[in-house]
Parts: C-alpha cells; sequence; structure tokens
C-alpha cells in the first residue's frame, strides 16, 4: 500500500544521511502549480556559526525512513555545506525564473523532470528530423528514376 502523508506532516522532520549524521529539518516544501508536483523541500541546516542556513533540496533525492520517522539525504555534512544556500525563504521564493534550481539539481547529480522532458523531446525531434530527411531523398530519388 502506497504511505501518503499530509505536507504539514512532513514539515519539521529531521534529515539524515546514510552514515547516521543530523543533517537539519525540513523547512517548507513547494509545489509546482502547473504539474501538481513537488518540486524541492527547503531543507534547514544549522551547521553554520550562530546561523541557519537554507538549501532547495530536489525531492526526487530525498527518501523517507519509516523506521525513523525522518528523511534521509544522501550526502556528506560538508557536501551540504559547499551548496548553494540561502538565508531566507524570501531569498528562494523572490527568483521568479528559479534558473538557480537546474543549478541545484545539478550540484546534487539529479537531473530535474523537465530536463529529462527536454532530453526526450530533443531526442524525439531528431527522429523525426531524421525521417522527414529519409522521406524527401526517397521522394527525390523517385522523380530522378521517372
Amino acid at each position: 500500500m502506497t504511505d501518503v502523508r499530509f505536507v504539514r506532516d512532513l514539515i519539521n522532520r529531521g534529515v539524515m544521511n546514510n552514515q547516521g549524521e543530523k543533517l537539519g529539518r525540513i523547512n517548507a516544501i513547494s509545489v509546482n502549480m502547473e504539474s501538481g508536483r513537488i518540486g524541492y523541500a527547503v531543507l534547514a541546516f544549522g551547521a553554520f556559526p550562530n546561523r541557519t542556513k537554507l538549501f532547495a533540496v530536489p525531492w526526487e533525492i530525498l527518501s523517507f525512513s519509516m523506521h525513523d520517522r525522518r528523511f534521509i539525504l544522501n550526502v556528506t555534512k560538508k557536501t551540504l555545506q559547499l551548496a548553494l544556500g540561502f538565508d531566507t525563504l524570501q531569498e528562494i521564493i523572490a527568483n521568479p525564473n528559479f534558473f538557480w534550481l537546474a543549478d541545484v539539481y545539478e550540484y546534487y547529480s539529479d537531473k530535474p523532470t523537465w530536463e529529462n522532458k527536454r532530453q526526450e523531446q530533443i531526442s524525439q525531434d531528431i527522429v523525426e528530423a531524421q525521417q522527414r530527411r529519409a522521406t524527401i531523398i526517397q521522394h527525390q530519388k523517385t522523380e530522378l528514376d521517372v
């Protein structure tokens, strides 16, 4: 059976890595209102002197441990410290184009769904162009034979 949770029950859940190191807590979860899918989670990481940094983490690379009742993010603390971070949620939301989000996915070595769809579309366009070219060449050969 699929485990379904309310977003409110996931906020403030702890996050740890596979080594059991505590990485922080989920501060917010973004939803893409066009697709209805979760875009990313905002991880509050407090390993900086006297302040917490916020990190947009691709939803696809988070897993949830039912046993520990927390999220698992398989990165080291050092990797997280070097990632693109924000001081406030407003900074994350303030950038309407979200180009930075593609950089976040790349940093964590995960392709966002829109990038996968774009690559699929490019591949499909290439196949269609090759088919059109073959049809044109065949048509030209037929005209030359006549």
